[in-house]
This record gives C-alpha cells, sequence and structure tokens, in this order.
C-alpha cells in the first residue's frame, strides 16, 4: 500500500464519478498533475518499478520491426500488472473508471468524458481509458465523443513534445480517426458532414494547422498532396472547398456549416464554413435567422465577423436601421471589439448613427480596447456628454484613459463647485492611477489655499488602508501633513502613527522638531514607554521620549530610566545613560522623594549616596554600576571636563570633591568587580593625597589588580620627579625606608622590582649596611644579587676626599651634586667583618618566594640560606675582580667550618674565583691551590 500526501486521493476521483459531479474533469485533471504516491516500504530486489516500467517501453518503442516493438511493450506491461509489489500506481484504475462513466450514459458524463479528452494530460491510466472509448465511439457512432478525441489526437501529434504516451501510438490513432471518416463518408455520406464538423469544432486557435491529419484530409484530401504521416505544401489552402473530401455529401444540408461557423473556435474551421455556405447555400444565407447572426457576433473570430457584415450589408431587410428591431443591435455593437479591422469599421459607422443613447459604462469597457479606432470612437461618443449627466465619479475614472483624460480633467475643474466633490472622492483621486494623482494634485494646489483643507483632511488620507501600497500618495500627504503644527495634528493620532512602518519615521521627524505637545497626557507618555519594548518601534519611541521639549524628566520618572539602565540590552541602557547623565541632577537620585513631591528636588547627600550605591553595590548589576560609575566621573570636579561623556553632552560637575570620601572609594580597590576596581582607582589617583592616604599606598602595591597596583608603582615610582602629579606622586621624604624595603618581600614580582628601584633610586635616605644585610636573607636571588652588588657600589672604600665632584669634560657645566655618600668603610677590613658578621649571623631563612603563581612555600634552614649568600658573592666576585680580592679572604674563612655544606660551598667559591681571575692574587688561597687554614673555630662554626 503506497502512502498519499496528495491532497487529492485516487478515493476522491471515484467518488465524485459515482456521484455524477459536474467538476469531475477539473478534480481528475488536478489529481493527474500529483506525483506519484510514493510506496511505503522500499522496493524489494528485482522489483519492476513505475519509472523502470517506463524506460522499458521507452527500449521497446525503439526496436526496428512493430512486432518486436508489440512483443517487448506487452512484456514489460504483464510484468508490471502480475507483480503485488510494488504495486502499479492508483492512476492506472482511471481507464475502468473513465469507461464506466461513458456507459453510464448521462450528460454530466458524457460533458465530463469530452473535457478529460479535450484537455487530461495524456498519462497511462487516462490513456487506457480514452483509447477504449474511443473504440466505443466508433461502434456506436457518437459523434460528438469521437469528434472530441479524434481532435485531441490530431492535435497531440501536431504539437509534438514528450509524453507517456508514445508519438507512434498518437500517430495511429489519428490515421485510424480519418480512416473511420473516410469509410463513413464512402458508405454513409449523409452522416460523414456531422461527424468531420464535430472534429473540426474542437480545434483551438493556438492549434498548428499545417501538421494536422484529420482536418487537412477534410478540406485537402483530393489535393493529393501528402504522404503516410504529413501533407506538404500551403494547407489550409486560401480554396477550402476545391479539394475537400465527399464534396457532394456537404452539399446535402447547410445544418453541419451552420453549427460549425457558430461554434467553431479558430479560424480555419470558420473559413472552410462561410465558403461552403457561399457556394453551396447561398439562399440559406439570405433567409438565415436573426439569431444565429447574433450568436456569429459574439464568436472570437475574424472570419466570422466580417461573414456577419457582409451578410448584413448584402440583404436590405438587414439594413442598419432595422438592426435593433431584428435584435441585432447589440450583435453590431459587439463588433467593436472585433479582432477584423472591417467589422470594427462597420460598427464604429452604426454606433455613430444608431447608438448615441450607448450607456456610459460600455463606453468605458471600449476605452479599454487594444484597438485605436474603438477607443476614439468611444472617446468621442463620452465627450459630447454633458460632465454632470456623467458625473464626478464617472469622469474621475475617465482619468485613467488617455483618451479622456484631458476631458475628464476640463470637466471637474470646471463643471463642478469646490462643494459638489465630496473629500472622499479627492481621497480616491490621490490614492488612483498617475493620471488622477496628477489631476487631485493639480486640483487642491489651484482650489485651496495652503492649510485651508486643513490637517484632519490628511489625516484621513494617511489612515485610509489603501496607504500601505502607495507610496506616492503617502509621500504627498505627508508632506503636506508635515507644513501644519504638530499641536494642530493631535498627538494621540501622531502616537499610533509612530507605530506604522511606512510613516512612522516622518512623524518622529515632526515630534523631534515640536516644541511642545499641550494635549500629551501621562497616558500618552505610557504609550510611549510601551513602545520602546518592541523592536519595530524602539527607535522612534526612544527618540521621542528623549526630546525633552516633548517628555519632561519628571514625565519619564527615575524610577522607569533606572530599569533601563539595568537592562543587558545596549540601545536601552545606553539611552537611560545618555539621558541621566543629561538631565537628571545627583539630588534626583535621592530616593526619599515621592510621587507627591514630583516638582521638588530631592536632598543632594542622599542623591549622592544612592549613586555611590548603585556604581559599587554587590547586588547591582553590571549596566547599572557602569552607568551609577560614568555619571560619577563625569560630576567629579576635576576628572569630569576631561570625560568623554561629559565634552559630548557638555556636562559640568555637578559634585564637589567632598562627595568623594576615602571611606566610599578605598574598599572598593579591593572588590573582586573589575568594574568597580577601575572606577575606585580612577577617583583614587585624583583624591589620594587630599584624603591623607599617600602614606598607605604601600598596601596597594600587593594587590591582585593590576589598576591597582599601578597606583603604588605610580606614587612611589615618581617621587621626587618633577613632572609627577603633585595629586598622586610621594615627595622623597614622605617614602617610609620599612615600607620600601618590604616590598621586596612582596608575593608579586613588580612590587619586588619596584622596592629595589626605590631602593636604588633614594639609597641615600633609605639604604645602610644593615639593611642591606637583610637584603642577604631574602629567598629571591635577584633580591640577594642586588643587595651584594649594591654593598660593593654603595659602601666599598674610596680614595676620596667628603664632597669631592668629578671635573667636567670641556664645554660641559661643572656639576652641582657631589657624588652620593651612603656612609662608606672606613676602609677593606671593616668591610670584610661586617660580611663575617653577615655569613656568620644568618639565622634560619625566610620563606623562599613563590612567584605570583603563588604555590605551597617552604622554609630554609639557616645553612641552606647561608649558602646562597656564598653563591651570590661568589657570582658578584667573579664578575668584578676588585670586589674578588675583597671577599676571597672571608669566604676562605669559612672553609674550615664543621658544616659540610658550608664549607663545600665556599671552597667551590674560591676555586671559582681562581679560574676567573688567573692573574690576580687573591688572599685567602695559597700559591698550589690549597685553602689556607682557618681558625680552629672556624668563622660561624655552629
Amino acid at each position: 500500500m503506497a502512502s498519499s500526501p496528495n491532497p487529492i486521493d485516487i478515493a476522491n476521483v471515484k467518488q465524485l464519478a459515482e456521484t455524477g459531479s459536474p467538476g469531475l474533469a477539473e478534480v481528475l485533471g488536478a489529481y493527474l498533475e500529483q506525483p506519484d504516491p510514493a510506496p511505503e516500504a522500499p522496493p524489494r530486489e528485482g522489483a519492476l518499478t513505475f519509472p523502470a516500467f517506463l524506460r522499458l517501453l521507452s527500449i521497446a518503442q525503439g526496436m526496428r520491426t512493430p512486432e518486436e516493438r508489440r512483443e517487448r511493450s506487452t512484456d514489460a506491461w504483464k510484468r508490471l500488472l502480475a507483480q503485488p509489489d510494488p504495486a502499479p500506481p492508483p492512476r492506472l484504475d482511471l481507464a475502468d473508471l473513465l469507461v464506466r462513466v461513458y456507459e453510464g450514459g448521462t450528460d454530466a458524463g458524457r460533458s465530463a468524458v469530452c473535457e478529460v479528452a479535450r484537455s487530461a494530460p495524456l498519462v497511462f491510466g487516462v490513456w487506457g481509458g480514452l483509447k477504449r472509448i474511443y473504440k466505443l465511439a466508433e461502434a456506436r457512432l457518437d459523434a460528438q465523443v469521437f469528434g472530441a478525441l479524434a481532435a485531441r489526437f490530431d492535435s497531440e501529434v501536431a504539437a509534438g513534445g514528450r509524453r507517456e504516451v508514445s508519438r507512434g501510438t498518437l500517430i495511429y490513432m489519428r490515421r485510424r480517426a480519418w480512416r473511420f471518416l473516410r469509410e463513413l463518408g464512402r458508405s454513409v455520406p449523409e452522416l460523414y458532414p456531422q461527424f468531420a464538423v464535430e472534429v473540426l469544432r474542437q480545434y483551438t486557435p493556438d492549434t498548428r494547422f499545417g501538421a494536422l491529419w484529420v482536418a487537412n484530409h477534410v478540406w485537402a484530401h483530393r489535393s493529393r498532396k501528402y504522404d503516410g504521416r504529413s501533407f506538404h505544401g500551403g494547407v489550409p489552402p486560401n480554396d477550402m472547398l476545391k479539394h475537400r473530401a465527399f464534396d457532394e455529401a456537404w452539399k446535402r444540408s447547410p445544418d453541419p456549416l451552420m453549427l460549425l461557423l457558430s461554434t467553431c473556435e479558430a479560424d480555419p474551421p470558420a473559413k472552410f464554413a462561410i465558403q461552403g455556405l457561399r457556394k453551396d447555400f447561398p439562399e440559406a444565407l439570405r433567409n438565415v435567422a436573426p439569431a444565429w447572426l447574433a450568436r456569429l457576433a459574439h464568436r472570437p473570430l475574424a472570419s466570422a465577423h466580417e461573414f456577419l457584415v457582409e451578410a448584413l450589408l448584402g440583404s436590405p431587410e438587414l439594413h442598419q436601421s432595422k438592426l435593433r428591431s431584428l435584435g441585432l443591435h447589440d450583435a453590431a455593437l459587439a463588433l467593436l471589439g472585433s479582432p477584423s479591422a472591417k467589422a470594427r469599421a462597420f460598427a464604429i459607422e452604426y454606433g455613430r448613427a444608431h447608438a448615441a443613447d450607448l450607456d456610459p459604462e460600455r463606453l468605458d469597457a471600449l476605452l479599454a480596447s487594444s484597438y485605436k479606432e474603438t477607443r476614439a470612437f468611444a472617446a468621442a461618443a463620452l465627450q459630447g456628454r454633458s460632465p454632470r449627466a456623467l458625473g464626478h465619479v464617472f469622469l474621475g475614472r475617465l482619468l485613467e484613459r488617455g483618451e479622456t483624460e484631458a476631458f475628464a480633467a476640463k470637466a471637474l475643474s470646471e463643471s463642478f463647485d469646490r462643494a459638489e466633490l465630496p473629500e472622499g472622492f479627492l481621497i480616491d483621486m490621490l490614492y488612483g492611477e498617475r493620471a488622477q494623482k496628477r489631476w487631485a494634485a493639480a486640483y487642491l494646489k489651484g482650489k485651496y489655499r495652503p492649510g485651508e483643507l486643513g490637517a484632519g483632511f490628511w489625516v484621513r488620507v494617511l489612515d485610509d488602508p489603501r496607504h500601505e501600497d502607495d507610496d506616492e500618495a503617502t509621500a504627498h500627504a505627508l508632506d503636506a501633513l508635515g507644513k501644519h503644527p504638530v499641536a494642530a495634528i493631535g498627538t494621540p493620532w501622531l502616537l499610533g502613527a509612530l507605530t506604522r512602518k511606512s510613516i512612522g519615521h516622518e512623524v518622529a521627524a515632526w515630534l523631534k522638531k515640536a516644541d511642545a505637545l499641550p494635549d500629551l497626557t501621562d497616558e500618552g507618555v505610557e504609550r510611549l514607554k510601551g513602545l520602546v519594548f518592541s523592536a519595530d518601534t524602539r527607535a522612534v519611541a526612544l527618540e521621542v521620549l528623549g526630546n525633552p521639549k516633548i517628555v519632561t524628566p519628571r514625565q519619564l520618572t527615575l524610577p522607569w530610566l533606572l530599569a533601563l539602565a539595568r537592562r543587558a540590552d545596549p540601545t536601552l541602557n545606553g539611552f537611560a545613560r545618555r539621558y541621566l547623565l543629561a538631565h537628571m541632577k545627583p539630588q534626583d537620585f535621592d530616593a526619599g522623594q515621592g510621587a507627591s513631591a514630583a516638582n521638588v528636588r530631592g536632598d543632594r547627600e542622599a542623591g549622592t549616596a544612592r549613586l555611590f550605591a548603585l556604581a559599587l553595590g554587590e547586588k547591582e548589576p553590571e549596566p547599572m554600576r557602569a552607568f551609577a560609575q560614568t555619571y560619577l566621573r563625569c560630576h567629579h570636579p576635576t576628572l569630569g571636563p576631561e570625560q568623554g561623556e561629559a565634552k559630548e553632552l557638555e556636562l559640568k560637575p555637578s559634585l564637589k570633591r567632598a562627595a568623594f570620601t576615602a571611606e566610599r572609594i578605598w574598599p572598593a580597590l579591593f572588590d573582586k568587580r573589575e568594574d568597580v576596581r577601575r572606577f575606585a582607582a580612577l577617583i583614587t589617583r585624583a583624591e589620594l593625597r587630599a584624603w591623607g592616604y599617600q602614606t598607605r599606598v604601600y598596601e596597594l602595591a600587593h594587590s591582585d589588580a593590576k589598576e591597582v597596583r599601578n597606583i603604588a608603582f605610580d606614587a612611589l615610582r615618581k617621587a621626587g620627579d618633577p613632572s609627577a602629579d603633585p595629586a598622586l606622586a610621594l615627595t622623597p621624604e614622605e617614602l617610609d625606608p620599612a615600607q620600601v624595603f618590604a616590598l621586596t618581600e612582596s608575593l608579586k614580582k613588580s612590587a619586588r622590582e619596584l622596592g629595589l628601584s626605590l631602593i636604588l633610586k633614594h639609597y641615600a635616605r633609605l639604604g645602610g649596611p644593615e639593611r642591606l644585610g637583610w637584603l642577604m636573607q631574602s629567598a629571591d636571588r635577584e633580591v640577594r644579587l642586588f643587595a651584594v652588588r649594591l654593598l660593593w657600589e654603595k659602601h666599598r672604600p674610596r680614595d676620596l676626599p667628603p664632597g669631592w665632584r668629578p671635573r667636567a669634560a670641556r664645554g660641559e657645566a661643572e656639576p652641582t651634586a657631589p657624588i652620593e655618600d651612603a656612609g662608606r668603610f672606613a676602609d677593606v677590613e671593616a668591610l670584610r667583618s661586617f660580611l663575617r658578621y653577615v655569613l656568620s649571623g644568618i639565622p634560619a631563612g625566610r620563606s623562599p618566594e613563590p612567584g605570583d603563581d603563588a604555590v605551597p612555600r617552604r622554609r630554609l634552614s639557616a645553612s641552606e640560606a647561608k649558602r646562597c649568600v656564598i653563591e651570590i658573592v661568589r657570582d658578584l666576585a667573579v664578575e668584578d675582580a676588585a670586589f674578588a680580592q675583597l671577599v676571597a679572604p672571608v669566604i676562605a674563612e669559612f672553609t674550615g667550618s664543621i658544616a659540610k655544606g658550608e664549607w663545600q660551598a665556599c671552597l667551590a667559591a674560591l676555586m671559582r674565583l681562581r679560574r676567573a681571575h688567573p692573574g690576580i692574587h687573591l688572599e685567602g688561597i695559597d700559591g698550589d691551590g690549597e685553602r689556607r687554614s682557618p681558625p680552629s673555630a672556624g668563622a660561624g662554626g655552629a
């Protein structure tokens, strides 16, 4: 069983056939346009699907001999019909269905069969039924059904193209149709014209008559200009009687020819009938009934119309003056739309003489004719009528026609007063065709002064539903309405128009330019607020709400604006932020002011406190914090003028520096939220010295946040720098030695580096041998190396008098500052004694620095700490020969230590120094490389 997703099922077609429905042919055609239903399950291997069956038939048609073609086709059909799965398409059941309908013999059934024969696609199923019906029609001498089928077979071959039914089969069927007619003409000649006419009247105007077989045999059989497949030469011939088949049979009665002329659909069959009637039945034409002639006028055939005109002109009984009484008045006027120029000329002449009372509506229809002379006749007839009799509505329609546009425009402007043309008519013209629009625009401009129509008229024009599809009329109405004051238009209509896509943008522009809307109610403001939440109207609504000339800040209300500022949508919170920045003062943020105080400012201090709560609050969303932080930045006395938002909105700071207290800002520096820290850092830079917190910057140097550490770095690093910001940078006198040296033990590498740079830069104020000894015990190798290097550079003995200055080079100014004196040792032995003190007095080491990743730390033992100092002294001595001479005796003394690690490190250091400085005598090392014996107790022993 196949599944069918199609809207029309075979069961529906069968039901219509059983009930004798007149719509059977139409439904059957729609059913055949659908694809065949697909099988519910995939076909089994080796099964013959219907597409494969069609390919087998196509292969069969390619066989050479008729016997082979017949055998292959029969085998394919047997195979298809014998298999149960997949079943053949249900449309194959149509063959039996059509035969049953035909054999039913009802008028509706015969009509349906004829319609199927004329228009249904020739596919298997329908084809089987039509072929069997054709054979039945031959046997029963059914002329009507025979004619429909014979003409279809003939036309299909002439049209060409591909179809399921092969061309060879169709050629056979049309040859059989002519063979039947030929045998009928020989055996029963009185029936031949009747059957031939039934065939001829089925051909349509788009038929290729030159490629027909049956029709060309009817009117050119005796010319013998044909072979087994087609005719040659000019067919159809001009003289369609000279070589017609069974000439005597056509002379028996005029009735078949008159039926053909009055019912055929194409010109060649009509010409065949006309020539036959003129030659064989002239008397019958002179006595033809007027009703039959009237039917010819309504046939869409030029030849029939010309025949009618000749009949009318050739008989005195059919004179134009008698046509109305004979019932041929409408027939004569119907020729105004004839495809024959001769027939149209007759109709125009008759209309001018005998149809002065022609209905205006019919004349208007003639103005749409494709024939120029017909349009000219209708225009002339209308221009002869009274404009007031025609009426303004009809004249408005005449503006659409090129032949009557000028007449209608003049008549409307000159024959009617302004009051006689109602407002609805003018609106119709504005929304009419191009000529109607032109007239309406010119009429309104010429008949009304600017503004005289009033805004209400143009509002009604824009309220017309046609404006959605007419950009030109809408633009014209908007242009005219835009010249009126906004207050005259009406706020309710303007707010409603904001939501209309076609005019909302223009209305928004008007509202933006408006100075005030006196009739804007609170309800209207609330309506505007609601529009911001629609994607289609958001931009327009925000533009209007943002215009303080229309909606005041108090009407918007602070809670609504703050609610927008809390939203994540950048459009909504951006609008709220800009509006609050531009139009709200700090006191407006006072949460204590109620609705009863709508026109009273709140408390400034309370409003400021709320702003800080919004900027720093733990539960505030990021968009809300961003707004409050921006507001406070822009209204800071010193920072505000530098902010981009303040410059853009031309804001003047509304807060005093006293509002930015350390109690509010300092804790925020340690907040986990980055935006809060950045805001606090910015304010702290401006207010640090005003708070008196410059001595607390050391706390910030240990922060995990870079922006917070940078405050300390900038305040300390630029100490004493003339270009430094005095509000932030410390003076050299404010530097705390203990805090600076503590930086060298920070968990942050950048803080340690800052401490070292400060010690180096301000050593005279901060340093000293004792502190350097403390640094030598650091867990950070870089700090230890720095301490030893600084000890040597700053405290080694110099043979220079105090206050000595180097002489300047030629052309340079004399230096004013002496060489920095950080407290030099009196002599070399004093420096050595300090080193002995440091090495022998090292306690258990401080915790080694874990680095910025803060991994777990451990404590250094005293021996390990002492070894680290020895390695640092060794490394510096390797680089500096003078320092090596100074420290070698001290290191040599410690080679006698009872601590294994200590004496091994000292011995290794001495060997490194000897290799580094082979040409220098190092006291403490013998000439053969053996160490000198130290005191028995060692230098630091236990």
